[in-house]
């Protein structure tokens, strides 16, 4: 176990190629960075006067970097502490290369798009937009669309036909306000609803060419044409993050549980759950090694090391 500070809110969290640790800490607007030998190094992150940074989404980068947002905030945290970061707050442009007056209007999620590079979802006087982010060429807008909802953190991901997939909520102005969408490297842009009130939340490539993600009381799968199943998690209050292990399965987090399901075979679907001693709220989970999983906890403000039984 990893204590982090009383009021850190760990929340999103991945794991480097050399085993070093990065959480958020949306309430001390930070970024940990915990090494291997379990030394913790905190990473305040740049504020310009305006709002706070809480950060939420992470990606690393192809470079050795790691992407963020935080706020009305899209930043690099590169390998030697510095940041490179873009924001609105009082018209600011941040400091970041190309950064111009629009900035990045409150980013939500962002993942490693098909061109390797960093592509982000945000919001411009009540329209969507899907942008890109470069440390060495700035920001570069992709598409606008006219609609207006959420994605939330972890709630993109670049799906196995090229595209990039993102779980939907809350649109505003439509009869169905949750869905899954779909915006290919040339600006393309296409939903798919999904039964009311489903809330989708993470989403992640899974090894049998489709999308799954969770939702309020389930996990859903969706393959590239739009084919929809969902498969209950009984119980459960609202299954959170969700990866890819190394047993080729599903592994998500719902409150103090860490559940698995099973993408191929007879036995594909299949949930099972198992209560993490000591968790209270499952905020994200990462393989390490030799099966197991790191897990970050809010309300405890912990990372803990979880083995499966058996």
């Amino acid at each position: 176990m990893i204590l982090l500070p009383g009021n850190a809110s760990p929340g999103d969290m991945i794991r480097s190629d050399d085993g070093t640790l990065w959480v958020t800490e949306s309430a001390l607007a930070a970024i940990a960075e915990i090494a291997p030998s379990g030394k913790v190094t905190q990473h305040p992150l740049p504020r310009d006067g305006g709002l706070l940074p809480a950060p939420a989404d992470l990606q690393e980068s192809p470079d050795g970097g790691i992407w963020y947002t935080a706020g009305d905030q899209i930043g690099r945290l590169g390998p030697s502490g510095k940041f490179t970061w873009w924001s609105d707050s009082y018209g600011a442009p941040g400091n970041g290369p190309g950064a111009s007056a629009d900035g990045p209007g409150f980013p939500d999620a962002l993942t490693l798009g098909p061109d390797d590079t960093i592509w982000f979802d945000h919001s411009d006087r009540g329209s969507k937009v899907f942008s890109r982010a470069d440390a060495k060429r700035g920001l570069d807008r992709i598409t606008r669309l006219k609609t207006q909802f959420d994605v939330g953190a972890g709630g993109m991901a670049l799906g196995p036909d090229g595209a990039v997939w993102f779980s939907q909520k809350n649109e505003y102005g439509a009869k169905q306000h949750e869905g899954i969408g779909r915006l290919t490297a040339e600006g393309d842009y296409k939903k798919w609803p999904l039964p009311k009130n489903s809330a989708p939340n993470d989403i992640v490539a899974g090894p049998d060419e489709a999308l799954w993600f969770t939702d309020r009381r389930s996990i859903g799968r969706m393959d590239t044409d739009g084919g929809l199943t969902h498969f209950p998690v009984h119980g459960s209050k609202y299954p959170s993050d969700i990866v890819l292990g190394p047993d080729k399965a599903l592994w998500f987090t719902t409150d103090h549980r860490v559940g698995r399901i099973a993408t191929q075979g007879k036995l594909k679907g299949k949930v099972i759950l198992w209560p993490v001693r000591g968790a209270k709220n499952l905020t994200a989970l990462v393989p390490a090694t030799e099966g197991s999983f790191w897990l970050a906890d809010r309300d405890t403000a912990t990372l803990l090391r979880f083995t499966p039984p058996g």
